[in-house]
């Protein structure tokens, strides 16, 4: 648990949008994505500002709590799995600690979101034809549960084959020493650094590996609120999407890429850095005055959270597990 008075981040939450932006393949918050390894070198020349700034700031990441780490998931596809996502009520929202334990001893817990309140985001992973309603009959009977929402499922991208040995391994250090050099990782593999170049750059571009990433945002000075919202169009989300950077810079968008929650195209969700509490609601305010809005929902975040059991089971070198795997090379 975070201490109290652990000391927050220092002010500069708009170059921290910017280097997220970066960081994310996709220009927005999406399941995947970051590449750990994208150098400050890089990120100074895409933002236009010098490399030694880039580098303080993913220090101070680091060293207050921001990033906790990076959790290294395989693509779940390669084990015959798909994924749901739970929103989940807990009866007493000073029990949460409490109840986190008990979901990750859920089959197929890998991880979710926290926010300031009552509700949890929990996701799993399945077996393709298994009942997702299985999995939320077994978190409303977990003590501290009040409420479960119907699964929201989501596919990973398709790879077929089976993975080598070698890259069993390769993953197995990856998510032990997620950003470790790569001759660091060859070391530990015990191969050459061109091998794990090669290697790594193949599970990177194939989307056979992801790197998740367990940000804490009570590190930070100012809430971040996700708004998930509801519009009569997809038309109507993307004029509001423009009109949210115009009027909050601070902000990103949850992507839609070629995996993910089955989301409708009249769904939106977005992520905006406010100045204080008190004022999220003058935000939902102006969420609300825009055109095409149905619905809205505005949740401050607390950390995202993982559950590393269910993937360290599953790259365990079990041989049934590892005939599931991509093609040998």
């Amino acid at each position: 648990m975070r201490a109290p008075d652990a000391p927050t981040l220092p002010h500069g939450l708009d170059l921290d949008i910017d280097m997220l932006r970066v960081m994310y393949t996709s220009r927005g918050v999406s399941i995947s994505g970051i590449d750990p390894r994208i150098n400050a070198n890089r990120m100074a020349r895409e933002l236009g500002v010098s490399r030694a700034r880039v580098a303080a700031r993913l220090r101070a990441w680091a060293e207050h709590g921001f990033l906790e780490r990076y959790d290294v998931w395989p693509n779940p596809y390669l084990f015959g799995l798909t994924g749901a996502t739970f929103d989940l009520r807990v009866a007493d929202r000073f029990a949460k600690d409490a109840v986190l334990s008990r979901i990750g001893l859920v089959p197929g817990a890998v991880g979710g979101l926290d926010f300031l309140g009552d509700w949890l985001a929990v996701t799993f992973v399945l077996p393709r034809d298994a009942e997702a309603s299985r999995t939320a009959a077994l978190l409303r009977g977990i003590s501290g549960v009040g409420e479960v929402s119907e699964a929201l499922p989501w596919t990973p991208p398709v790879s077929e084959g089976t993975m080598s040995p070698l890259e069993l391994r390769i993953v197995r250090v990856l998510r032990a020493y997620p950003t470790d050099s790569l001759a660091s990782i060859a070391r530990r593999v015990g191969v050459s650094t061109r091998t794990i170049t090669t290697r790594y750059g193949r599970l990177i571009d194939e989307q056979a590996v992801w790197f998740v990433p367990a940000f804490d945002f009570r590190a930070l000075s100012e809430p971040v609120v996700n708004l998930n919202l509801q519009f009569r169009s997809g038309a109507d989300r993307d004029a509001f999407g423009r009109a949210l950077r115009r009027t909050y810079p601070r902000s990103l968008e949850f992507r839609r890429t070629a995996f993910g929650p089955a989301l409708p195209e009249t769904y939106g969700s977005f992520f905006v850095v406010e100045r204080s509490v008190a004022r999220t609601e003058e935000l939902e305010a102006w969420v609300r005055s825009q055109p095409g809005l149905v619905s809205e929902e505005a949740l401050i975040m607390k950390r995202i959270f993982s559950f590393p059991e269910t993937f360290d089971r599953l790259i365990a070198g079990d041989p049934e597990v590892a005939v599931r795997r991509r093609a040998a090379r």
